[in-house]
């Protein structure tokens, strides 16, 4: 376990509590196992990522970084690759990674509702790429997301760690019964930079609570749904911002739609997209992402 640094100690008893739940196994990235496969390669414990496949062509993701951790001997540093000609995004995750499909799901049994993810991050921007990291708090279907919290690096290169903090948005009451930590060293595949690198160190969770449910107001005003949908989805717009970009992303990072929508009732046709798990984004005129979620597919 890593001795937390006095910025963090004074953010309160219940958060410190929180950086060692399992929601958040090896949160400091100080424990690894090395394997001697392919001439030999590190991935920290509790988290999965794309080293055991692209390994065999000597070609890793993720790497045990000891040259400058926030705190403690080591931190996670992932770094997007050309993999057989195709630019693969470092991945990190607490979920199982399936390259067949491109996709990652699963997660660690986890019951509360904490407030907010906290952590700190470096980034090597390439070509204005940026990294982005994801957290989902699922209920007992694991279709049913009750909570969720995104937060993508600038586009520009940040040298200094860096803490970020950001409020889960709450979409029910309910209890979850499991969560999902996602990094990702590019946050769109399509646009991925070889060479964007992202560092990541001392995770964790605010304190939890059973009744607050967490919304940006502007993000209120814009309804994505139906929720599973079968193809046809409807974005209501009444925010301030008349002019919006709704783009969709899925698990690997990759934009597969992009639509520009006015206010009103706008409609998207995702007929065309095979099952499965989305992300959505939603910026305004200014390019300020002001609603983001998932979108399940379903035929």
């Amino acid at each position: 376990m890593k001795i937390l640094t006095t910025s963090i100690l004074l953010l309160s008893l219940t958060l410190v509590k929180a950086q060692v739940n399992p929601a958040t196994p090896n949160n400091g990235f100080e424990s690894w196992t090395h394997f001697t496969a392919h001439g030999g390669y590190d991935d920290p414990n509790n988290w999965q990522c794309l080293n055991p496949t692209t390994a065999i062509l000597s070609t890793y993701t993720c790497y045990k970084d000891s040259t400058n951790p926030h705190t403690g001997k080591y931190d996670a540093h992932l770094i997007t690759q050309s993999v057989f000609s195709v630019t693969a995004p470092g991945a990190l995750t607490t979920g199982t990674i399936n390259t067949s499909n491109q996709t990652i799901s699963g997660g660690l049994p986890y019951t509360l509702r904490p407030d907010s993810i906290i952590g700190w991050y470096r980034y090597t921007s390439v070509a204005g790429d940026n990294g982005d990291c994801e957290f989902y708090l699922f209920g007992a279907t694991h279709l049913d997301t009750i909570g969720e919290a995104f937060f993508m690096t600038p586009k520009s290169t940040v040298s200094a760690w860096t803490r970020f903090s950001l409020a889960i948005t709450y979409r029910s009451s309910s209890r979850p019964d499991s969560a999902l930590w996602i990094f990702s060293s590019s946050v769109n595949q399509a646009g991925a930079q070889v060479g964007s690198q992202l560092f990541i160190d001392d995770l964790g969770l605010g304190s939890d609570t059973t009744t607050g449910i967490h919304n940006v107001s502007n993000a209120e005003k814009i309804f994505v749904g139906p929720n599973p949908s079968t193809g046809m989805v409807s974005v209501n717009n009444s925010s301030a911002s008349k002019s919006v970009v709704f783009s969709l992303f899925d698990l690997t990072g990759r934009k597969v739609e992009e639509n520009k929508m006015t206010g009103g009732v706008n409609y998207v046709n995702l007929a065309a997209m095979p099952e499965g798990i989305y992300i959505y984004s939603i910026q305004d005129e200014q390019s300020a992402v002001i609603k983001t979620g998932k979108l399940v597919l379903q035929k």
